[in-house]
């Protein structure tokens, strides 16, 4: 998956310090991540390779030693090699070690912007310069990078697993998924994963299992994997609002992915090769 990038490390210790020559700029416009063509891959612009002003960069964290930055005021290219490209696609194409922190680059990206002023009294919010929060000088209010939990379903049942696909307003349709929806206030994961099961196909489930977790940081999440055996009926009643599709399919006639980076395509592989 994703995360998986030993021997790199992701130090997410918040130490904030400027930006060397051979800092990392993670340069992002809305889901979109600035890089250049080099090889087939895409690489990602070092702090002396771009007009960014030193001030105006906030550090992220730590790639294996390589301090990482991201520019809010940077919002269009510098031109030369360098473009803009959808983040979905391009981590497909960048070292994993640089793809993942971009996730999560993205994902602190998107909390900076998304907190800027104070939900309390309205004033703008600084950095507090002991931990990664942000703080209102004015009434004190302090807020702490959000993450959403959500979970990922296997839903089995013998040699079969249930496949879905997303509606084109809920995610990419062009590739098999998994049940997934977030978790609600006062919900365990496990209640989560009934109740999602239940209201996007209308099935239920036992003996839920644990699998493995995923941070996502394009959507801010915490992704949560399960697997869980069908209990009782297996007809399908689709909530066409969330997804286009959902079939059961046997262990051997499994789609492959094209992606390793997923949980949902790990979770696919567990039990298409046998190992779930």
């Amino acid at each position: 998956m994703i995360q998986d990038i030993a021997p790199y490390r992701l130090d997410t210790a918040y130490t904030p310090r400027p930006p060397r020559a051979d800092s990392l700029l993670y340069l992002l416009h809305g889901k979109s991540v600035l890089a250049a063509e080099s090889g087939g891959l895409l690489r990602l612009p070092r702090f002396c390779e771009l007009p960014v002003p030193e001030a105006d960069c906030r550090f992220l964290f730590a790639l294996s030693g390589r301090d990482c930055f991201w520019c809010p005021t940077a919002l269009s290219p510098a031109g030369g090699d360098y473009a803009w490209h959808g983040l979905r696609r391009a981590m497909e194409r960048m070292p994993r070690a640089e793809a993942f922190a971009a996730l999560t680059a993205c994902h602190l990206a998107a909390w900076y912007r998304a907190n800027r002023y104070c939900g309390c009294c309205g004033r703008a919010r600084v950095p507090s310069t002991t931990e990664r929060a942000l703080v209102c000088p004015n009434c004190g209010d302090i807020v702490y990078p959000r993450i959403n939990p959500a979970v990922i379903v296997a839903v089995t049942n013998g040699e079969r697993i249930l496949l879905t696909r997303y509606a084109p307003a809920h995610g990419p349709t062009e590739f098999y998924a998994l049940v997934a929806g977030f978790c609600e206030i006062g919900e365990t994961a496990e209640d989560t994963v009934r109740r999602e099961v239940l209201e996007e196909v209308g099935l239920r489930v036992r003996n839920i299992r644990y699998y493995a977790s995923q941070p996502w940081g394009i959507d801010g999440n915490l992704s949560l994997g399960f697997f869980a055996e069908l209990d009782g009926s297996d007809a399908i009643t689709l909530e066409r609002d969330e997804l286009s599709q959902a079939l059961w399919v046997r262990r051997e006639d499994m789609p492959r992915h094209c992606t390793q980076n997923a949980l949902t395509w790990d979770m696919m592989e567990a039990f298409r090769t046998g190992r779930m």
